[in-house]
């Protein structure tokens, strides 16, 4: 929900499942780094809420960096592996030293992946469902959730977010092909198909949300 409230107000936009971006799986790993911005997002009204609650991410910049120092050391090269459906992997730190930090993937309904890059490098993450997803790019709606499309390490992998989550917004394609959420709270953003999309009574160009 928070992450979709980014989004939908254009503050950090969305990506797919990985365990180093996705704000779920940070927030279970590095719970004091994340959890105020989190918490501060679910209980905001509207986006010049959410907006002030990006403040508090980088005010728990350094208790994160706490947090990743209690974990082990992976050593000088990445030991990244899977045991089970547990994600092992290595996160660098300020000083480039690289943590070992864990993630079981089955919290988030996937599975987890490994991979060796051209360069040696080994990689382990969460790979989600492909659902209808055809290319890493493609991004769709499916009711009002908004699915984004991409890979990890290999097969494509889907991630979703319910526009429903951003105050009661609905999903839409927007001229690019995006996925996006529209809706009372944060506007109107297909400015092309003629309806009024965010039930305020002015359609497209006349609605202040537009840029047309």
């Amino acid at each position: 929900m928070a992450a979709t409230r980014e989004d939908a107000c254009g503050e950090e936009p969305w990506g797919t499942l990985e365990v180093e971006e996705s704000l779920g799986i940070l927030l279970s790993v590095f719970p004091g780094g994340h959890k105020r911005g989190v918490d501060c997002t679910l209980a905001a009204h509207n986006c010049r809420e959410v907006e002030a609650c990006m403040a508090l991410f980088l005010a728990d910049d350094d208790q994160y960096d706490d947090e990743l120092e209690q974990l082990p050391e992976c050593g000088s090269e990445r030991t990244d592996h899977c045991e089970g459906n547990v994600a092992k992997y290595c996160v660098p730190g300020d000083d480039q030293t690289l943590y070992q930090a864990s993630y079981d993937c089955t919290l988030a309904g996937a599975t987890c992946v490994e991979w060796q890059s051209e360069s040696g490098d080994r990689w382990a993450d969460c790979q989600a469902p492909q659902l209808q997803c055809e290319d890493p790019k493609m991004r769709y709606c499916d009711g009002t959730r908004a699915v984004v499309c991409g890979e990890t390490g290999g097969p494509l992998s889907a991630w979703v977010h319910d526009c429903a989550d951003a105050w009661g917004s609905h999903c839409v394609n927007d001229i690019h092909g995006d996925a996006t959420c529209e809706g009372p709270v944060v506007g109107e953003k297909d400015c092309d198909d003629g309806k009024d999309g965010d039930g305020d009574g002015k359609v497209d160009c006349d609605d202040e949300d537009c840029r047309c």
